[in-house]
This record gives structure tokens, sequence and C-alpha cells, in this order.
């Protein structure tokens, strides 16, 4: 498989790598086999993704972000969870309770770069969605009593400014009551 990718899309892979190199260890952490055989497959040089401190902190924050997804759906089992800024993640398939509904959101030159990889599936569907701009949010459902909002390892690009558009403005198009989860913390926000 031969996929271009931007600026943007290659930071994607740090992740997909790290994922896929703990996969393929004798005892993992965690277990990404779809991560695994997008990275056996693709024509890349991914080595220089997978240094080790960056390793044992994807890993890391990967059990943390499962856990604390597992928690909120048992609370919300019918949630509308939205995975804004999703790369190649499939937080889905970790977490998936057979009542969810979920949104792999991204910009679209990498929404149709994982669209080699992946595809639609019941219940899980991908959006070209910019976090800056609240739009696509037009496309969501509206009739969920919660909403799961997570933004791993989105808002470390983003400016004060930045983080306060997409907290305040994008949130806020979903519709009120909002878990949001990022790389620095959760919050709940009723609107």
């Amino acid at each position: 498989m031969n996929l271009q990718f931007g600026d943007i899309q290659e930071t994607a892979l740090v992740t997909l790598a790290i994922r896929a190199s703990e996969t393929s260890r004798p005892s993992p952490h965690i277990r990404d086999e779809k991560a695994k055989e997008i990275i056996d497959t693709l024509d890349v040089d991914v080595s220089k993704y997978d240094p080790f401190l960056s390793h044992e902190g994807v890993v890391a924050r990967t059990i943390m972000f499962a856990d604390t997804l597992r928690g909120l759906i048992v609370q919300y089992p019918d949630a509308l969870c939205v995975n804004l800024g999703c790369r190649f993640d499939d937080k889905f398939s970790q977490v998936d309770n057979g009542q969810i509904e979920w949104f792999d959101v991204d910009l679209p030159d990498q929404i149709a770069v994982r669209r080699k990889v992946y595809n639609d599936r019941l219940r899980c569907t991908m959006l070209n969605g910019d976090a800056l701009d609240g739009a696509w949010t037009a496309q969501l459902p509206k009739d969920r009593s919660a909403n799961i909002i997570v933004m791993e390892g989105v808002l470390e690009y983003f400016t004060k400014e930045q983080t306060a558009t997409v907290t305040d403005d994008g949130v806020r198009h979903i519709i009120s009551n909002s878990a949001i989860l990022s790389g620095s913390k959760t919050g709940r926000f009723p609107w």
C-alpha cells in the first residue's frame, strides 16, 4: 500500500507506528491489530516514529484514554461519540458497547487517506471536518442523551485562542450534555 502523506498526516504515523510496535511485542500492554496491519503494508520507513520515550507515553495515553472512555460509556451507554482529529486511530473497536454511535472526524485530506485503510461500519462513520470550524457538526444526530468528544493529541497543536475556538464554538455546536476527553484533562460541559 502506498499512501501519500502531508505534514499533518505524517504526525498521524507516530501513534500508529507505536501502537503497531507495541502490538508486536511478546507481552504487549495494548493490542491494535489494525495498526499493525496498516504499518506492515505501508511503503514507508516508520522506525523514526517510535523512539522509546514516545513509545511509553503513547502506550500509557492509549490505556488511559480507553479506560476513561469505557467509564464514560458505562455512564452514558447510548452516547454520541466524536473522535475529533482521529488520524488512524480506531478507538471505536476498543470501546464499542453495541449501543454508542461513533464519528471519526478529521481534515478532508486525512479522512481521504484514512478511507484507504478503514471503512465506515455500523454505528461508526467517518466525516470530513475541521476542529476550528464547527460546520461539520450539522451532520451529527441530535437525539442522544449525552455526547463524548475525544480530542487525543489535537489541542497540543493549537494556540490558546484556537483551543478556545474548538472548545467554545465547535463543541457548543454539537449539542448539550457533552464530556470532552483531551490529552490534558476531561471535562463536562452542560450547555
